[in-house]
């Protein structure tokens, strides 16, 4: 037998294992034979690692999104402050995009925290240039559902383009409603 083929065969039977899809006995005896007689490595401690990093980093980021939110919503204090932490907050999202761009799913989380924090920063950015001014308000959404939809296209992640469609159409749907009531 072809050692690629061995290889494959062998990494079936760890995700067997793993999953516990056959008794542990059954597995190891498995290896032993298509490793012929030796237990082949287990997988690394790097990946078991990996996944504890990846656990940490998605808490870590739903940590940080979520006392942006709570800054931002339920605190007294000044607007120009709450601008400045969640400036902050996508830089620490930008970095972290970029430290973690080969994991697929804590790399997403990232980038939805970044973006998100983006949009809060523009929602209050709005509401500091113009309070009131539905008008601008409109505007940095618009931009914000573009941006949303270039990087759904760019970095091929469907939902960031649906999400900026459908956050574009609703922007556009008030924008009419308000239009038709007279909004300022």
């Amino acid at each position: 037998m072809d050692e690629m083929r061995k290889k494959i065969i062998i990494q079936e039977i760890y995700s067997w294992k793993e999953s516990r899809m056959l008794p542990e006995q059954y597995c190891n005896y498995l290896l032993a034979l298509y490793g012929q007689g030796e237990l082949p490595p287990s997988k690394s401690n790097d990946e078991t690692a990996s996944k504890k990093n990846d656990i940490f980093f998605g808490m870590l980021i739903g940590t940080c999104f979520a006392f942006i939110v709570f800054l931002n919503y339920f605190t007294e204090i000044t607007i120009r402050m709450q601008m400045l932490m969640t400036t902050i907050s996508i830089l620490v999202f930008g970095l972290a995009v970029r430290r973690l761009k080969g994991r697929k799913v804590i790399f997403q989380m990232a980038l939805m925290g970044m973006v998100l924090s983006l949009l809060l920063l523009t929602v209050s950015l709005a509401e500091f240039m113009a309070p009131g001014k539905a008008g601008i308000l409109y505007i940095f959404l618009f931009i914000n559902c573009g941006l949303w939809i270039l990087l759904g296209n760019k970095l091929k992640l469907l939902h960031f383009s649906i999400a900026g469609s459908l956050g574009a159409l609703v922007t556009l749907y008030f924008l009419l409603i308000g239009h038709s009531s007279g909004f300022k």
